[in-house]
């Protein structure tokens, strides 16, 4: 199973202003005095006597922490319980065990945050196991906590999206397909009594196989000059405006696709799974989820705050 390491942005926010304009605070100092770096690690902590939540039946429990510096890395541990189910051996087809309500069936993830002094906007780091992960369980536990010790604030975990994320993907990859999307394009539905009509709405795509244009040379272009995304591609066969391009790229064999006009919404997943050691039960191991995890946040660091 694929291992992927997913980065977030992590801000503290204070409520209560007029225009519902965000007022995103200096980490080290959101409070005037407190620190989300100590808010973190007593959170941490807290995790590791109280790890369920009976709302959504959810168990979240701290089981290694590592704080360095302004980071913090660990291992928690995350599964959900409240439904009774039967456990088969899938190679024999007998019962292994009969599973309670109250059972949770827990997988390992390995976390990074790094808090800087003096900024708004820190970094964290979450181990996917293929689909698996642990970013839904992990934002309602913290802010729970957080509303409860700091009311007049909240803590907002955002996928961690730059250009210079995306160009890297994008370059590593191999492109398959651009798709010249339409949207908001209407046809006429006519009723049997002809008496009116109405617009439907829908979208248009035209896609253009990589093998036939030099994609590549065109995705450099959009990024180095700033290109209206609009002016991309030139289709010369039929009047087609478009207001988007749709890039699809082979990423290790798993198809990726990223909206140029609009990547704010893209979201990135680095995988690391040639990368890092796997322990005798598949899972991989701290050490080498903790050198790679590092070696990630430097490029981070050096990308977000230069």
């Amino acid at each position: 199973m694929r291992i992927f390491l997913s980065a977030y942005t992590v801000r503290v926010n204070k409520k209560g202003k007029k225009d519902d304009k965000p007022d995103y605070q200096k980490l080290s100092t959101f409070n005037e005095h407190d620190d989300f770096y100590d808010v973190m690690k007593a959170f941490l902590s807290k995790l590791t006597v109280n790890p369920t939540n009976t709302t959504y039946k959810t168990y979240l429990k701290t089981i290694r922490v590592e704080p360095e510096g302004r980071s913090i890395s660990g291992v928690i541990e995350s599964g959900i319980y409240g439904l009774a189910s039967n456990i088969r051996d899938v190679d024999t087809d007998s019962l292994t065990y009969k599973k309670r309500k109250n059972d949770a069936d827990v997988l390992p993830f390995y976390f990074l945050i790094y808090i800087p002094e003096d900024t708004n906007e820190g970094i964290l780091l979450l181990q996917r196991t293929g689909k698996y992960g642990i970013r839904s369980n992990l934002g309602t536990f913290l802010n729970a906590y957080f509303s409860k010790e700091h009311s007049r604030f909240s803590v907002e975990v955002n996928f961690l999206i730059q250009e210079e994320l995306i160009k890297r993907i994008l370059y590593g990859g191999i492109i398959k397909k651009l798709r010249c999307v339409k949207y908001q394009v209407s046809t006429d539905k006519v009723d049997g009594l002809d008496e009116g009509h109405e617009e439907i709405p829908f979208s248009m795509e035209v896609v253009l196989s990589a093998n036939r244009i030099p994609f590549m040379a065109k995705i450099q272009e959009f990024f180095e000059f700033k290109c209206n995304v609009k002016n991309l591609i030139e289709i010369r066969d039929f009047n087609f405006d478009y207001d988007t391009v749709k890039v699809e790229v082979d990423i290790d064999g798993r198809l990726q696709t990223f909206d140029l006009g609009d990547l704010d919404k893209a979201r990135n997943h680095y995988d690391v799974s040639s990368q890092i050691v796997m322990d005798a039960d598949e899972r991989p191991t701290f050490q080498s989820m903790q050198q790679v995890a590092k070696n990630y946040l430097e490029e981070l660091i050096e990308k977000t705050y230069q």
